[in-house]
């Protein structure tokens, strides 16, 4: 089968432990990818929020020397170049405030083949409150500066972990396509769920500006937590419903969160592909789910004059 990931924190946890991409004991490892046909992977370098300025750009030049050295010697090319390899990647930041707080910092990141940036974490940072956040302030003055450059760039704007007021300030100023990488719908009642999940208003927003979003493995997002493939077919379902199939992808936030069993491993992915499968969703929408979703969108993102 082809997979299509919006999200995970592989390289950032395979950085602070010293770890080895080709065959680790996490989430995601290549030797447990072999059966994939076709594998795209978002890895994010997640930026903590304890770090600010200079210092975040210090530690995202730490986790970007690791990831480059691990795409190289695993032969895995670059979604943007196009080339036909197997295993493709395309580099994020979840947190904006790898920015440094400066528009040269976006251009820093841009000239590292960043091709997304996730605005927030839970707290706030120099572009926007986080879900998290006390006081939501929406997008800063600098934030939508920073929105307005990552369109020029060709930078994708995620709102996974943004601020109910930064999420529709950012809307409001979107011009190009973005996504949630990384999140679900506000089905679950926990305290977490409520923070992170986005609302049917949301998911119908997201829709109407041609994104995607890519349903997050987390036990606390999902619910259901017997049965993590029934909560997916949920989440899937709702989403579905709301925004119609060509939004619904994958973000699995592998190495990134607690995930039941069933479903914790790249080498899971197929099972519960078959699951969805026996529960209605046709080979098509299965295609679209996995992999031609959130193809499309970067290839409009990064191809489309």
């Amino acid at each position: 089968m082809r997979f299509f990931d919006l999200h995970c924190d592989t390289i950032t946890e395979l950085h602070k432990r010293k770890g080895s991409l080709a065959k680790n004991d996490g989430h995601i490892s290549l030797d447990r990818a072999s059966y994939l046909t076709e594998y795209v992977q978002d890895y994010a370098i997640f930026i903590p929020d304890e770090y600010r300025g200079k210092a975040a750009v210090d530690y995202f030049d730490s986790v970007y020397a690791y990831y480059k050295n691990e795409m190289s010697i695993n032969g895995i090319s670059e979604y943007a170049d196009r080339k036909n390899t197997r295993f493709k990647s395309i580099l994020s930041v979840e947190g904006g405030a790898g920015l440094g707080g400066t528009i040269d910092g976006l251009h820093h990141l841009a000239d590292c083949c960043v091709k997304l940036i996730t605005i927030t974490w839970n707290g706030r940072n120099e572009l926007a409150s986080g879900c998290f956040d006390e006081e939501d302030i929406g997008l800063t003055f600098f934030g939508k500066e920073a929105i307005k450059e990552m369109e020029k760039l060709r930078i994708a704007a995620d709102v996974s972990h943004l601020s109910v007021k930064g999420f529709y300030d950012l809307a409001d100023i979107a011009e190009k396509p973005f996504m949630a990488s990384h999140s679900c719908i506000d089905i679950v009642d926990n305290y977490k769920a409520k923070h992170r999940n986005l609302t049917k208003e949301q998911v119908k927003i997201i829709a109407e500006h041609k994104g995607v979003i890519g349903i997050n493995l987390w036990e606390k997002l999902l619910g259901n937590e017997d049965n993590s493939s029934a909560a997916v077919l949920r989440h899937m379902s709702e989403i579905i419903d709301v925004g119609g199939e060509d939004i619904v992808a994958m973000g699995t936030d592998f190495d990134g969160c607690d995930i039941n069993p069933d479903l914790a491993g790249i080498e899971k992915i197929q099972s519960l592909h078959d699951y969805l499968s026996r529960h209605g969703f046709d080979e098509k929408l299965l295609d679209k789910i996995f992999f031609s979703n959130a193809d499309r969108f970067f290839t409009n993102l990064l191809f489309t004059k």
